[in-house]
């Protein structure tokens, strides 16, 4: 028997030992009949895997570079800001000159509503609104923007900017399972208020008090509603 031959009878019977072993089951018998395509996806699967793997160790390593950069901006910038070394100008532009991914990072968040409040309190509204404004675009998270955006829209209404603040909280009362929604409406109204707009105010008091009747702001619904009936 040549050499050739033998390595053909040593296949054919290893496939035969395969099939023979994929057989005793009606599992096995599938994977064998389609054993191309059964390995195939078994490869597809093992590549996903290891690409799942990789994406979730570069995200992780994201996560901890803008860590760092929070943290150098926190411990630099925002603490010189605080100790009046800079100006609030320069403040806001150096936030504006972060990276996207640092801008909306969670652990950004309560520097940025700090800031907001600390902004608000020099009374720097432009500065202020220029921070909130980028944080509460970049940020998909629902509880960071609710807080953000609230933030923003004091600030917004301090600047003379009503329709741009009830634009806010409109946005905010769109969401899905719109967080603090007795409040949101109460602000909506009393700024409708403010513009004349008496009919819009009043739907924004009377859904308070139909929706949340024992919630605080529908105590202030009723005073806005007694004022609007004079």
């Amino acid at each position: 028997m040549t050499e050739a031959t033998q390595t053909q009878t040593q296949t054919q019977t290893q496939t035969q030992t395969l099939e023979q072993t994929l057989n005793k089951t009606d599992l096995g018998h599938v994977i064998y009949e389609n054993r191309k395509i059964f390995f195939a996806l078994v490869a597809l699967i093992l590549i996903g895997a290891s690409g799942y793997a990789l994406y979730r160790q570069a995200k992780h390593s994201s996560a901890l570079n803008n860590s760092v950069k929070v943290f150098e901006f926190q411990s630099k910038i925002w603490a010189d800001a605080k100790a009046g070394k800079i100006p609030p100008a320069d403040l806001a532009k150096s936030f504006q000159n972060l990276d996207k991914d640092v801008q909306s990072s969670p652990i950004m968040l309560p520097v940025v509503l700090e800031m907001g409040k600390f902004l608000y309190e020099k009374e720097a509204y432009i500065e202020a609104e220029t921070v909130l404004s980028i944080a509460g675009s970049q940020n998909k998270n629902q509880i960071a923007s609710f807080f953000v955006n609230t933030q923003r829209a004091v600030v917004l209404e301090k600047l003379g900017k009503n329709d741009e603040a009830i634009a806010v909280y409109e946005n905010l009362a769109k969401e899905k399972d719109a967080l603090m929604a007795p409040r949101i409406s109460l602000e909506l109204g009393r700024l409708y208020l403010a513009k004349g707009e008496k009919a819009k105010a009043q739907t924004q008091f009377d859904y308070i008090l139909s929706t949340f009747p024992n919630d605080d702001q529908a105590k202030l619904a009723k005073l806005y509603l007694a004022k609007l009936a004079e």
